[in-house]
């Protein structure tokens, strides 16, 4: 017998019918494990208390792709979302889309876009400080915070003028000297071991080289040339944090990464994101929502993690903003959007457009209908009703879905006062 998910694929019309009326809604743990992530990310989506899962005594969830369908982008193809249907089959959503992409997102956004989703929303999960990272042209980034320690901070846009050539220089020589670290240290320590003994030494600024060094298994010939490194590294490794604007977080806060208007006025160009490594060295834990287009990252700078990972100084640098910013320059506020209540926009650009359902005291929201776009709850849950009154989807804390074309008008109801659901949507026009 087939199965629903095969009958899709196979076109079969009441299966298409069916998924194209109703919220197309993800497995929740499409997880990523990364080295800086965190331990939060289960416990928000409410998947912590699964009697089938048995964590890893080492997992360190850092992402999650919430929609994952644009082939073309090499991470949301290695995590791709996947749709599960009654009788259990799964299928990837990017495969549905190309099968269907005219009947699920519409002749006129498949013209424009492709069969795809040209957003790539996450949940971010950061317990120690990622590497320093620049986008291409055109790629910006939204952070929506929903949990963050006291104390928690992300470095965002350089506080000063920076020179390129200079900068290059020394994130090269940085890198030499990392490579010199790690020939110095092989066969003697897995670069694990390096990793948990380096690191919190370079987090805590005026820690002594002293408290590590007997720690450190290499011969008494080469105990001056590791020395020298080690220090060498520290001190890039804190300048160039200092380089960049120190944000502190609270739950609650948006922050949109882009060249300001200013930069941009006389630079031509298309906004990018600004220079950014977001965690910090004090390991204060951050739960975000980001929300960005699919496109590549390049790391300038990686804080001397081992196991060593790629970089390409040479690209970040030439796709970032090297002037000045301030703080101010990226923090935004959701504003009421005039004559719909419950609606609250923190970002309108040529990137996206984001928008914040609150249902609140009046336990709905309405939504005109609109070209295909994604829905993810960041706090309570709620029900998308479509206007003929069929319940479409239902949405708890943690989950995302797209809005397929046939979905229609719809409204966002709500029995919890604090329900929060993020509207992420494409430009009208590109």
């Amino acid at each position: 017998m087939r199965s629903e998910a095969q009958a899709l694929l196979d076109g079969d019309s009441d299966m298409l019918a069916r998924v194209a009326s109703s919220l197309l809604k993800p497995i929740n743990d499409n997880f990523v494990e990364r080295p800086w992530g965190g331990s939060r990310i289960r416990q928000f989506k409410g998947l912590n208390l699964a009697p089938d899962h048995i964590a890893k005594d080492n997992e360190v969830v850092g992402e999650a792709f919430e929609i994952a369908a644009y082939d073309d982008d090499s991470e949301a193809c290695k995590y791709p979302s996947l749709l599960r249907f009654e009788d259990r089959s799964e299928v990837r959503l990017a495969s549905v889309l190309e099968r269907h992409g005219a009947g699920l997102l519409g002749s006129d956004f498949v013209t424009r876009f492709g069969a795809r989703i040209p957003l790539l929303p996450k949940i971010l999960n950061i317990k120690e400080l990622l590497s320093v990272q620049a986008h291409p042209e055109g790629n910006t980034e939204v952070y929506i915070i929903m949990d963050a320690e006291p104390g928690a901070t992300i470095r965002l846009g350089f506080h000063e003028d920076m020179d390129p050539a200079q900068l290059k220089k020394e994130l090269t020589i940085g890198r030499q000297r990392q490579d010199s670290l790690q020939s110095l240290l092989e066969n003697r320590q897995d670069a694990d071991d390096i990793q948990k003994l380096v690191s919190p030494w370079l987090a805590q600024r005026e820690i002594r080289y002293e408290s590590i060094e007997k720690k450190v298994k290499v011969s008494g010939a080469h105990r001056d040339e590791l020395r020298e490194l080690l220090m060498e590294l520290k001190a890039l490794y804190w300048r160039v944090l200092d380089t960049m604007n120190v944000i502190p977080l609270s739950p609650g806060q948006v922050i949109h990464n882009t060249n300001p208007a200013r930069i941009l006025a006389s630079s031509g160009k298309s906004p990018s994101a600004e220079v950014h490594a977001l965690g910090n060295p004090e390991q204060k834990e951050i739960l975000a929502l980001e929300i960005r287009r699919p496109g590549p990252t390049f790391r300038a700078w990686d804080n001397v993690r081992f196991p060593m990972r790629d970089i390409d100084v040479e690209a970040a640098i030439g796709a970032l903003n090297l002037q000045a910013t301030t703080i101010d320059e990226y923090i935004v506020s959701p504003m009421p959007v005039a004559g719909r209540a419950g609606v609250f926009c923190s970002v309108d650009s040529a990137a996206f457009r984001v928008e914040h359902l609150r249902p609140g005291l009046l336990g709905t929201v309405e939504i005109a209908e609109e070209p295909p776009h994604c829905l993810l709850a960041i706090r309570g849950n709620a029900s998308v009703v479509a206007r003929d009154g069929r319940v479409v989807g239902d949405l708890q804390q943690g989950e995302s879905a797209v809005v397929p074309i046939g979905v229609g008008g719809y409204r966002v109801e709500s029995s919890i006062d604090d329900t929060e659901i993020i509207k992420a949507s494409l430009p009208s026009s590109a």
